[in-house]
């Protein structure tokens, strides 16, 4: 669990690093835009991963053979190529038309970096338990690209350096990982005719986790584009640290994820209510964080955008019910089957979400957004709680003990 908790943490924080070189000449409209950027790309990434970040490290966990898995993988690359073809283009229109003038190309960029990551190999790394893969060709990567990209950047002014070094460290370990799996287990390719079938086998993953991402990535660009440079910024960078929070309720959960596995019955019950008390203090933890560090450390270290109080205070919030629910959805109700009821719980609050934030972020600016962002996510967490209730209620009276 160590293992799978530092490796993510180096990926995630290691943007930390070119942040204020970016935030310094891309200055606050610029800033603001390429967070919006990021969070379109995100909600790119989602479509183009179809899921396969989600169930994908399960399916891999459970399959027969390294050669079952191979074949899993080169399903999910031909799905995520095939998606990514249609999704990149339309993403670049819509970066193009919610930048601020001059941040264009700097908007389009972050929003292919965070897209682009959907084509990650780590998840399956995840699934079966390798994080040094991950440490090799992404992680520590990832670090000395954002190290480079912030004395880039600070010598040559040119910010969209930033997301291209992302971008490359992405595409480059994916391809030599992939290269590196498919030569030890070759096989057959899915078909043309196949593509609908493993686009169904994953639909309802994909449609709940694009909700999830469609309403987090709604905040960013309706901020940068009905408030003013200087506040959007400040919202841009408490949306940027309660993303890079994230990876932490999302790891844990990853980490927990075979040991809650392995048992059955009413010890995995036991362990299943192990991991949300686990992750409800995680976002207590974070909420605390946000509200009470956060301020005072964008305002050292982001000193071109620093995030205010009140809109830090309304994230944490956010990340509490975004720790509670990730480990609700994948080590309860995904393991239990109820990936459809989880979509339904998703969409609803979606629906009902997005046009609470444009509301709000129109009515009373960055704030706004930021309150319909974690009533959104409330929500979600909500519709969710109830099902979880029932299936740790029937798994807790079951007879079927863990295997020896």
């Amino acid at each position: 669990m160590l293992g799978f908790l530092l490796v993510p943490a180096i990926a995630a924080l290691s943007p930390i690093i070119a942040l204020p070189a970016v935030t310094q000449i891309a200055g606050p409209g610029g800033w603001a835009s390429a967070i919006a950027g990021e969070s379109i790309g995100t909600f790119a990434a989602i479509a183009i991963g179809w899921g396969w970040a989600t169930v994908g490290p399960a399916l891999i966990s459970i399959a027969g053979d390294a050669d079952e898995r191979a074949r899993l993988y080169r399903e999910s690359l031909v799905v995520r190529v095939s998606i990514a073809v249609i999704a990149l283009p339309v993403l670049a229109v819509i970066c193009w038309l919610v930048a601020s003038p001059g941040a264009e190309w700097l908007t389009i960029l972050m929003g292919m970096q965070g897209a682009l990551i959907a084509m990650s190999f780590t998840w399956f790394s995840a699934g079966i338990g390798d994080p040094r893969t991950i440490v090799i060709l992404d992680a520590a990567p990832r670090l000395l690209a954002n190290l480079a990209a912030a004395g880039l950047v600070l010598a040559t002014g040119i910010v969209v350096l930033y997301p291209l070094a992302g971008i490359i460290v992405t595409l480059t370990g994916t391809a030599v990982f992939t290269v590196r799996l498919l030569r030890r287990h070759p096989g057959p390719w899915p078909r043309v005719r196949d593509l609908p079938r493993l686009l169904r086998s994953n639909l309802a993953v994909a449609l709940n986790d694009a909700g999830l991402s469609g309403y987090s990535s709604v905040p960013a660009p309706v901020v940068n584009v009905t408030a003013v440079p200087t506040a959007a910024a400040g919202y841009a960078t408490a949306d940027k640290m309660l993303k890079l929070g994230q990876f932490i309720p999302m790891t844990l959960a990853n980490a927990l994820q075979a040991w809650i596995g392995e048992a059955h019955g009413p010890h995995r019950a036991r362990r299943m209510s192990i991991a949300i008390g686990l992750a409800a203090a995680t976002g207590l933890l974070g909420w605390a964080g946000l509200s009470l560090v956060g301020p005072w450390l964008t305002s050292v270290y982001l000193p071109a955008a620093p995030a205010p109080f009140d809109i830090l205070l309304v994230m944490g919030l956010t990340f509490f019910f975004f720790s509670v629910r990730t480990a609700v959805a994948r080590l309860v109700l995904f393991p239990a089957g109820q990936a459809a009821a989880v979509m339904r719980a998703t969409l609803i609050a979606t629906a009902i979400g997005i046009p609470l934030m444009i509301g709000l972020g129109i009515a009373w600016g960055p704030l706004g957004a930021a309150i319909g962002y974690a009533a959104t996510e409330g929500a979600a967490t909500l519709l969710l709680s109830r099902r979880c209730v029932r299936v740790l209620h029937d798994l807790r009276h079951s007879t079927v003990e863990a295997a020896p």
